[in-house]
């Protein structure tokens, strides 16, 4: 989990970011970004808005949408598009690759650095990469179980 440090850094750069962009600092937004921060992994909109449901904060799918949007902005959060139709995303920390199961859709962050440092450390005419995300897609371990179990 983030540290106390690190998440005052976050809130202090979605601060400049929505001051520079001239937008309302909302108590929804900010607590959109604190629950973001709480997440191991990967999220959706849905997955956000039902944590925050549980604890009592109300606020819109749309809101969080948008909020989320703004996070990734400024740099705080990773908007990912898997194989899926639905969004996800991540804290903007390090860049990292991914194993996605195409039997049940679980992701699995793995280090591939030599190959993701290079694909960064690449040009592209007319083109400015944020930051590389390569996915591999395949049968995870517990998918391929399940398969075998069925074939006995």
């Amino acid at each position: 989990m983030v540290n106390r440090l690190e998440n005052r850094q976050k809130e202090q750069q979605f601060i400049d970011f929505l001051k520079f962009r001239k937008l309302r600092k909302t108590p929804e937004r900010f607590e959109i970004l604190r629950m973001a921060i709480e997440f191991d992994g990967h999220f959706d909109v849905d997955l956000l808005y039902n944590s925050m449901e549980k604890k009592g904060y109300h606020v819109s799918r749309a809101t969080i949408y948008n909020t989320l949007e703004l996070l990734s902005e400024c740099g705080i959060v990773r908007k990912l598009l898997f194989d899926t139709h639905q969004a996800r995303f991540e804290i903007a920390e390090q860049t990292h690759s991914h194993l996605i199961c195409t039997n049940c859709g679980d992701i699995i962050e793995i280090d591939l650095e030599c190959i993701d440092k290079n694909i960064q450390a690449m040009q592209f005419n007319g083109f400015s990469p944020s930051y590389v995300s390569t996915c591999i897609y395949g049968v995870c371990s517990k998918c391929m179980e399940k398969r075998e179990n069925c074939k006995k």
